[in-house]
């Protein structure tokens, strides 16, 4: 496959295209919902008293420097061990130690290890640190480290902090682990973050947590997000997870976002989701995309789009975009969408040809 757009006709089957360069909020807020993780292994690692550890060889060995390690260094890289080679054994002084370490961070990647060790035992202690901890990494890390289990208990404590966490960094986690539960108990939780929440980074990952979640009023929320939000970075995220429902019902506010939003990214991204969906009944306001966007890359996902969609119409205003465009780039899209999409466009130029 050639790059450019070819490249990105490509992308769009995989359903992985980037919408826009607004959309880049979406990637960022995807990573910071791990950043507690992330951080306190790079603090661990790299703690100007890390030399002073022992590097423990066993299981036994590291849940012994756990509990009677000297220096924080000490404790952090038993932690971390710990959950990094699964040791079992290791849940009763791991719990113990997010419960009553001194060191925000040997608590932190306790919580990181229960989670990555997996045992359902584990959850009444991340759940008292996700409540209880004062200290933000540490809450966070726990929210992430239930996102292996999807209890109802879990799942609960998950939709409290996501609801009502002094700290964005922890209701940012605890939404992302509510998306990874998949569990429809997250719904609302989720919903109401994308609709209330002041932090678009937390709106943005609410938008992409209801695709997993796909249950209760995740339809609802996106299309409310997609037509009140007034960050586009959040509308372009909505819209994109609603090309990921199979409600027929999104189909409609998608087509009010490509035919009224101010925004290219989010037109770009109601685009890319229609494409996806295939309704042959936007198929119209896609062609009117193509001839009269303002930006070129919405008439170049749009002609995406109707090649993913197929159909009699879509094939004859895709040969005259690949003939006859007034932009370049526009031509260039619409004839690797028709090589791209050629068995769906095939069939009805054949019996063009045959009349």
């Amino acid at each position: 496959m050639r790059g450019g757009i070819g490249a990105n006709v490509a992308a769009v089957q995989g359903g992985s295209v980037p919408v826009a360069p607004s959309a880049r909020w979406g990637r960022r807020a995807s990573r910071m919902a791990r950043w507690a993780w992330i951080a306190v292994c790079l603090l661990a690692c790299l703690h100007p008293r890390m030399g002073l550890a022992a590097d423990c060889d066993s299981g036994a060995a590291c849940i012994t420097q756990l509990r009677f390690g000297e220096t924080r260094a000490q404790r952090e890289f038993a932690a971390r061990m710990l959950g990094e080679r699964h040791v079992e054994a290791a849940l009763p002084a791991l719990a113990d130690a997010l419960k009553k370490d001194d060191g925000d961070f040997v608590r932190a990647l306790a919580a990181r290890s229960l989670g990555l060790i997996g045992r359902a035992d584990a959850v009444p202690a991340l759940i008292d640190a996700l409540r209880s901890d004062k200290q933000t990494p540490v809450r966070a890390a726990a929210a992430t480290a239930l996102a292996q289990f999807g209890t109802p208990d879990s799942v609960a404590a998950l939709g409290a902090a996501a609801r009502g966490d002094g700290e964005y960094e922890v209701r940012l986690a605890a939404v992302a682990a509510l998306g990874e539960t998949g569990s429809p108990g997250g719904a609302a939780a989720v919903g109401g973050a994308l609709g209330s929440d002041a932090r678009r980074e937390v709106r943005i990952k609410a938008a992409e947590a209801l695709v997993w979640i796909k249950g209760g009023s995740a339809g609802d929320a996106l299309k409310k997000a997609l037509a009140e939000d007034k960050d586009s970075a959040v509308r372009a995220r909505a819209a994109q997870s609603m090309g990921e429902l199979a409600d027929p019902a999104q189909t409609e506010p998608l087509l009010a976002a490509l035919n009224g939003d101010r925004d290219s990214a989010v037109r770009q991204a109601a685009a890319l989701s229609l494409g996806k969906r295939r309704d042959e009944k936007a198929v119209p306001a896609l062609i009117r995309a193509v001839q009269r966007d303002a930006a070129l890359e919405v008439r170049q996902q749009a002609a995406v789009a109707l090649g993913r969609i197929g159909g009699s119409a879509a094939a004859e205003a895709l040969a005259y975009f690949a003939e006859h465009s007034v932009f370049p780039q526009v031509r260039r899209t619409a004839a690797e969408v028709i090589e791209e999409y050629e068995a769906r466009l095939k069939p009805v130029r054949e019996s063009e040809g045959a009349r």
